[in-house]
């Protein structure tokens, strides 16, 4: 009797084992005409609107791929992931990405602040991250060497930003404020010692929370120092509440802000007082090539506009497609492999893209953009 109750427990134990296979297959599914990579960027939140134009242009270049034929006549399989610009969902994401052994690379994420703590889950699977807007420096100083940056890095935009108000609006007495956030803070950060290796000091360097919905205390500050111009680090969602509060107080200087304010909501949100304000981006309004250009009309065709980040979004996709078809064994090793080798390149729409030993990009431009109206424009420099 013993011995029959533990021969169906043993059997129980075997069919639950069994099941739970078939499940997580299930889950993983693929074929062996399937090319599986994910994508990850917010969908929902008060970023939705960055995050789902990366991700159209994202659809875009596998489906443009797998009319191609795809991969060695294999399809391409895109599965997409919403962290909500989250740093504790971003980490859900990445374990649960990395928990699908079909997925050769990722596409993502979108911010510094969720790409910093998802990067370690990335990094422990061996898992390739092409990364097409996070420019944080400190992501590519961890050591990893899974991480391939499409635009530059904020050591390079902060004092991009601060030399066009110095060399190009003449500003010299320039004051600081940023949302104390891993972008934000970051690029201010590199702004000012910009300025300081020039032989000047800002006049001041503070810090607001990024949920802040009073700014006229900080203003007032800032009035207080009579700046010729303003530096704001930060996301385009405080920085229009900030730019709306500043000009209602009478701050009229000239306001630069990094790639995070690139979004047309930023002039929805703040109206006309956007006269007057600057926003850089790694990514031109102006196609610079015949390729972008295409991309250009074909993404707006379907899309109806360009929102920020879909050039990049397209760029980092096509790099990690093209080194999977280089990759001399389809896993996520030989992906590695691939984008690690030394001589790798690939020429997109945004010109030649390669990477140094850290996985951060050369040969990247910044561009920046007047605020006209309702819309950017690009500025000759």
């Amino acid at each position: 009797m013993k011995k029959t109750v533990l021969t169906v427990a043993v059997v129980a134990v075997v069919l639950v084992v069994v099941v739970g296979i078939v499940v997580w297959r299930s889950a993983n599914r693929t074929t062996s005409d399937e090319i599986v990579i994910a994508a990850v960027a917010p969908q929902t939140g008060k970023y939705s609107e960055m995050g789902n134009d990366l991700l159209a242009a994202v659809r875009m270049a596998v489906d443009e791929r797998n009319a191609a034929g795809g991969i060695g006549s294999r399809k391409i399989r895109l599965v997409v992931e919403d962290d909500g610009a989250s740093p504790k969902d971003a980490v859900t994401v990445a374990q649960k990405i990395v928990g699908n052994s079909q997925v050769l690379g990722v596409v993502g994420h979108m911010n510094s602040g969720t790409t910093l703590p998802a990067s370690q889950i990335y990094a422990d699977a061996g898992l390739a991250l092409v990364m097409p807007v996070p420019t944080n420096p400190k992501i590519t100083q961890q050591g990893f060497r899974n991480l391939f940056r499409i635009p530059i890095t904020d050591d390079l935009q902060g004092p991009a930003c601060m030399r066009f108000l110095l060399d190009n609006l003449k500003k010299t007495q320039i004051a600081i404020v940023h949302n104390k956030q891993a972008y934000g803070e970051g690029i201010a950060s590199e702004a000012k010692k910009y300025l300081e290796s020039r032989g000047l000091s800002p006049l001041n360097f503070d810090g607001f929370n990024a949920d802040e919905q009073d700014f006229r205390p900080l203003i007032g500050k800032v009035l207080r120092l009579q700046p010729e111009a303003l530096f704001l680090g930060g996301d385009y969602a405080e920085a229009a509440l900030f730019i709306r509060q500043a000009r209602d107080q009478g701050l009229t200087v000239p306001i630069m802000m990094g790639d995070g304010c690139f979004d047309s909501q930023l002039m929805k949100i703040a109206g006309t007082a956007t006269e007057g304000c600057y926003v850089s981006n790694i990514a031109p309004l102006t196609a610079p090539s015949p390729a972008a250009d295409k991309f250009y009309k074909e993404f707006t065709a379907q899309n109806g506009k360009i929102v920020a980040f879909a050039p990049l979004g397209y760029e980092a996709t096509c790099v990690l497609l093209d080194a999977i078809e280089k990759a001399q064994e389809k896993s996520r090793n030989g992906v590695l492999a691939a984008l690690q080798n030394p001589n790798y390149s690939f020429d997109g729409i945004l010109g030649k893209c390669s990477f140094a030993p850290n996985g951060d990009s050369r040969d990247r431009q910044v561009f920046m953009h007047a605020i006209k109206g309702d819309h950017f424009e690009t500025v000759r420099q």
